[in-house]
């Protein structure tokens, strides 16, 4: 009997572990299902306020486009308004260009009448030449022989010095000239005292002037000008640099010597060389009594072109100029420019 009761509480005690477990069992279910009504409410939450977000951020970048798309019209309008300005300004300029232009040549043709005018008052000055220098008017030689002094590569600080030098002999010479820069002006003394002027080269430089006919001819014309332009003398009185016999011009045009001696001729030019060279081309500071002794070697010609160079370096050069005259007159000879009129002295070509 004692055992049977054992039992049955034995078996209701066990009932009530089971019960209590399950009971423990269910709490702890329902606090988990709780937890995760709380957590769905969450997200649920969390959802709602990202979407909000998003609805703001895509509202924002809906209002950024608006924005984009009326800066990029009126950009566009700016553009367009800015290519009206630019076309209306580059109609301006083009009408400005050509009232520049037109007045360019108003000015080149008032500057024409001036030259021209020039040159007619400086012929009428010198009513034996139609180009403005002097005419030939030899002085007086008793042994036959005329001296035709000449200078190139002038204007230059010197040229003063060699004109008061002819002046005070009595002499005159002739100038063929290049372009010198500040030094131009003594251009108008040449021919004011009663000097020839001649045209030697706008640049002097071989290479440029020798690498075509057309370059060589335009650098004659180019000097041809400036001396109208100081002087008022169209010269049609010409020596090639170098001289005719030049083998330089070889390296930048063969045969160009052989074209061009016989188209200056063509056009109207006298080109002359020389038959007694004083030696000053040598180098510079060439002792004076080189110079002197080498103009002493009258040729056998009656016409007699001496040549001279009248550069800043060829200070020795003026120095022997009295020296050099006084023997030519005590020896008996005249003086005189080169016109068109002069003996030619023109040097074999070898190009």
């Amino acid at each position: 009997m004692d055992m049977g009761k054992a039992k049955k509480k034995k078996s209701v005690n066990s009932s009530l572990v089971i019960l209590a477990v399950l009971c423990v069992v269910i709490v702890a279910l329902g606090a988990f299902a709780a937890y995760l009504v709380h957590r769905n409410n969450e997200m649920k939450a969390m959802n709602s306020n990202a979407e909000n977000s998003l609805s703001a951020a895509q509202s924002e970048l809906f209002s950024l486009e608006e924005a984009l798309s009326q800066k990029q019209s009126e950009a566009e309008s700016f553009s367009q308004a800015f290519d009206e300005q630019s076309s209306a300004f580059e109609s301006e300029k083009n009408a400005l260009n050509e009232k520049i232009a037109d007045l360019n040549k108003q000015i080149a043709l008032k500057r024409q009448r001036e030259e021209a005018s020039r040159a007619a008052a400086a012929a009428a000055l010198n009513p034996g030449s139609a180009h403005g220098n002097p005419a030939s008017n030899p002085t007086p030689s008793s042994n036959g022989k005329i001296v035709y002094l000449t200078f190139d590569d002038g204007p230059s600080s010197n040229t003063p010095r060699i004109l008061d030098i002819l002046d005070a002999y009595g002499v005159k010479a002739t100038f063929f000239v290049i372009n010198g820069g500040k030094y131009n002006h003594y251009m108008a003394d040449i021919v004011n005292r009663g000097h020839a002027i001649a045209l030697h080269s706008y640049t002097h430089d071989y290479k440029k002037i020798y690498s075509s006919d057309e370059a060589f001819y335009n650098d004659l014309q180019a000097i041809s000008d400036l001396v109208f332009t100081q002087t008022g003398v169209r010269s049609n009185i010409t020596r090639f640099p170098g001289g005719a016999s030049n083998t330089v011009s070889r390296k930048y045009n063969s045969g160009i010597m052989s074209r061009l001696t016989q188209g200056v001729l063509n056009k109207g030019y006298h080109y002359f060389d020389w038959n007694l060279s004083s030696g000053d081309a040598s180098g510079n500071n060439i002792p004076k009594d080189t110079i002197v002794a080498n103009c002493k070697r009258l040729p056998k010609s009656n016409t007699v072109i001496v040549l001279m160079h009248d550069t800043r370096a060829k200070g020795t050069t003026v120095e022997a100029l009295p020296e050099i005259i006084e023997y030519y007159k005590n020896a008996g000879c005249g003086f005189d420019v080169i016109t068109s009129s002069t003996p030619p002295v023109r040097q074999k070509v070898n190009n």
